[in-house]
Parts: C-alpha cells; sequence; structure tokens
C-alpha cells in the first residue's frame, strides 16, 4: 500500500514538473524578442529546477548518467567556451569574452533543461490544449513585436534590432520564431490556422523589412513559398480560391502602397551583385566584402595558431592580415573587434581545431539526430536549417542571447512529440499538418 501511495505521488510530482518545464519554456520562447528580461528569468529559473531534477535522476533515480547527444554536446560547447576563457585573457577586447563568459554558462545550464526533457521523451505527455494555448502565445507576442517594431520603423527610418545588439541578429532570430510559430498554428490550431499562418507570415515580412537584413529575406522568402505552394496543392480544395484570392489581393495591395516601404531593404537586395563585383575590382569595404575579407583573416589566424589563441592575438593578426592583403578593408577593420561573422571559422580562430570540431558536431546533431531518434522529423528543420544556414553569415552561437533561445526551440520541439492527438473532429487537418511537416 505504501509502494501504491509513493507510486501515485511520484506520478503526481512528474506530470506536474512536466506542465512546469512546458510552460516555462513556452513563455521562454514567446518573450524572447519582445522581452529579454522575461525570457531569461524563466530560462534561469528552469535551468535551477533542471539541476536539482538532474540530480535526482542520477543519484536517486537512474543512479547513472546517460550521454544523450544534444545534451551532451552543448554542455561541451559551452563548457569549451568557458575553458578557452580561463586559459587566456583579452584586455584589449572585453566584449568578446563578456559574450563568450554569458553564451559559455548559458550553454552548459541549458544542457541540463535537454538532459531531463529527453530523459523523460517517452513518459512526459501533454494535452493538445495545452499546445494549443502555446502556439496562441507564440502569434500573440509575433504580431506584438511586428507592430511595435514596424511603428518604429516607420517613425525613425532607421534599421531595427528587434531585441538584439545588431539587426542581422534579431532577424536571425525572428526567422528562427516565426517558423516555429507557423508551424504550432498549423498543427494545433486546426480551425483557424489559415488566417492565422497568412496573418503571422505577412506580419513577419513586414518585421524582417524594416531590419533590412537580406539573408533574412532571402532565406523566409523560400519558407513562405514552400508553405504557400504547399497549402494550395494540397490543401483542401473548397478553402483554395479563397486562400489563393487572398494572397494575391494581399500581395497587390502591398506591391501598389508599400513602395517606400520596402524600398529600403529591395536596394539592400539589388546591392548584394554589386558588392560582388566591386569586391572582385578591389572595393572590397561594402557589406558583403568585409565578410569575405573577415573570413580570410579568420582563417589566417587559425593557420598562426591552430590549437587556440586569445581574442588580443587573433584580432592582431586578422587586423594586419586585412591591412596588407584585403587593402585595409575599414569595414572589415570596424568588425574585427566583434567576431568573424561565421560560427565555425570564428571559433576556429579563438578555440581552435578542437574548438570547431565540436561546434560542427553541433551543426550535424541538429540536423541528422532527430532523424535518428523519431520517424517523421521534419519539423526539427525548422530550427537546424536556419541555425546552420545563419551561422555560415554571423555568429549565433557567440551572442549571448541566441544559444539559450536555440536550446530552448529545441526542447520545445523535444516536448512536442508528446504532445496528445488532436480531437476527432479536427483529426483530419492535423494529419495534413504532420504530412507538411515531414515534406520540410
Amino acid at each position: 500500500m505504501i509502494a501504491l501511495n509513493n507510486a501515485y505521488r511520484w506520478r503526481n510530482v512528474d506530470h506536474v514538473l512536466s506542465l512546469t518545464y512546458f510552460f516555462l519554456i513556452s513563455i521562454s520562447i514567446a518573450f524572447f524578442l519582445f522581452s529579454g528580461p522575461v525570457s531569461r528569468n524563466a530560462f534561469y529559473i528552469l535551468t535551477y529546477i533542471s539541476v536539482i531534477h538532474f540530480l535526482i535522476l542520477v543519484f536517486k533515480v537512474d543512479k547513472k548518467i546517460h550521454f544523450y547527444v544534444f545534451p551532451t554536446l552543448f554542455f561541451l560547447l559551452g563548457l569549451s567556451k568557458l575553458v578557452w576563457l580561463s586559459l587566456t585573457s583579452s584586455p584589449d577586447f572585453p566584449l568578446v569574452a563578456y559574450h563568450y563568459q554569458i553564451s559559455g554558462k548559458r550553454m552548459v545550464l541549458g544542457a541540463f533543461v535537454l538532459y531531463c526533457i529527453e530523459r523523460n521523451r517517452t513518459t512526459w505527455h501533454f494535452s493538445f490544449r495545452a499546445a494549443n494555448l502555446a502556439g496562441y502565445l507564440m502569434f500573440a507576442l509575433l504580431a506584438l513585436i511586428a507592430i511595435t517594431d514596424t511603428l518604429q520603423y516607420l517613425k525613425t527610418g532607421v534599421r531595427i534590432k528587434i531585441n538584439a545588439d545588431a539587426a542581422t541578429s534579431g532577424a536571425y532570430m525572428l526567422v528562427l520564431f516565426s517558423m516555429i510559430a507557423v508551424y504550432c498554428l498549423r498543427r494545433f490550431a486546426p480551425h483557424l490556422y489559415r488566417p492565422l499562418c497568412l496573418l503571422a507570415i505577412g506580419l513577419t515580412l513586414v518585421t524582417l523589412l524594416a531590419t533590412e537584413t537580406r539573408s533574412a529575406l532571402v532565406f523566409y522568402g523560400i519558407f513562405v513559398i514552400f508553405c504557400l505552394g504547399h497549402e494550395l496543392f494540397y490543401g483542401k480544395k473548397n478553402h483554395k480560391r479563397i486562400f489563393a484570392t487572398a494572397i494575391v489581393i494581399l500581395g497587390v495591395c502591398a506591391l501598389l502602397y508599400g513602395k517606400s516601404y520596402y524600398h529600403p531593404a529591395l536596394d539592400r537586395l539589388d546591392g548584394i551583385q554589386q558588392e560582388a563585383e566591386l569586391y572582385m575590382h578591389g572595393q572590397n569595404s561594402t557589406s558583403l566584402g568585409a565578410r569575405l575579407s573577415l573570413w580570410k583573416s579568420a582563417w589566417h589566424s587559425f593557420g598562426e595558431h591552430p590549437f587556440g589563441q586569445s581574442v588580443d592575438s587573433r584580432n592582431a593578426l586578422a587586423t594586419r592580415y586585412i591591412q596588407q592583403h584585403e587593402a585595409g578593408n575599414q569595414e572589415a577593420l570596424n568588425n574585427v573587434q566583434y567576431h568573424m561573422h561565421n560560427d565555425l571559422l570564428d571559433t576556429l580562430s579563438l578555440q581552435g581545431i578542437f574548438g570547431a570540431l565540436l561546434m560542427l558536431a553541433v551543426f550535424v546533431a541538429l540536423l541528422v539526430y532527430p532523424f535518428v531518434l523519431f520517424s517523421g522529423a521534419g519539423a526539427f528543420l525548422l530550427l537546424s536549417l536556419p541555425v546552420v544556414i545563419f551561422s555560415q553569415v554571423d555568429c549565433q552561437f557567440y551572442n549571448r542571447e541566441s544559444p539559450y533561445f536555440i536550446m530552448m526551440v529545441l526542447g520545445y520541439l523535444l516536448l512536442l512529440r508528446q504532445v496528445a492527438p488532436a480531437p476527432e473532429t479536427v483529426k483530419s487537418r492535423v494529419d495534413s499538418a504532420d504530412k507538411t511537416t515531414n515534406a520540410v
């Protein structure tokens, strides 16, 4: 009888614990681009719970540690940043050390969250209603972010940063957040998903135009084309004409009346070819030219110190290389003090070959491992593709904010695998959403 009572009590505790994880992760993701303090506090509360949970699992329940792929890799990547920081000093570039310290600490703490989620991924279960509410929350915050930042852009005409250190970082995280929000609406709001998804996509595009971030616009544009094309080809026939008509009307109105708004972003898109031609003719002080110069200088710095070096050493080598071989590219020199605009090359130039191998392992795991864990794991590509692609033109894992957001989205997608099926009245539409996910 005592054993039965203990088992019942543990099941209740486990149920409350699982809902706590789901609630805090949803809050952290939803508020990430709107209120940093709310998002970070939810993350830290969850990490403290997870550390205690981890200790109970290891010493009381399992009596051993499981080396799951995602928690292990993120723990090692975060630890490698902290170890590198302890072995080097950078008095001239404290900002890099600060970012490495914060991002490393958060990855180490986030690894405990992922460990507990993966340990319980077959036993925790969530109601369809909980996932439905989380989807609506993300949509509401997406709308709030879009309206707030768009009004700011209309008022000032200055590229918006969306609660980030730079316009590019904010745009990349907005793309990821929007893709997850659209997926949640498509999967868990079957009655209203068409108008809500269309509105979410429109709001995201308007906000991305205000960031004037070319790579984010191109990537998200491809995602939108895929979503709309899939819906028009595979959606219910009786809704296709209405849906297609709405898209055409909205598109025409946007083109006719929004030129003054989207013109700066289109000018930047048109400038890609021009910047490439200027770089080929030795005029490299442009956004594209700066990246190319930084990448070359990062590779040169790695060649001088293949097992790692301090920021002071790397930046001195990179500066010298840019001055001697890249015609003193001023735009590149202005950015040397921050990072190399490529996660692999930035890590390679600072932490050496071993740090870069860890980063590469994280990328491969994000792309491949979900398909080892689950059948039909296409939803995880909504995380892995933007993270891997954007990491080649910027540094997602240098920034102190982005790494924990990426880990929270990963944990959220793992939890969504345990959501109960939709009610029978909407089950057919949810099955259609699963097909969309698999197609991605």
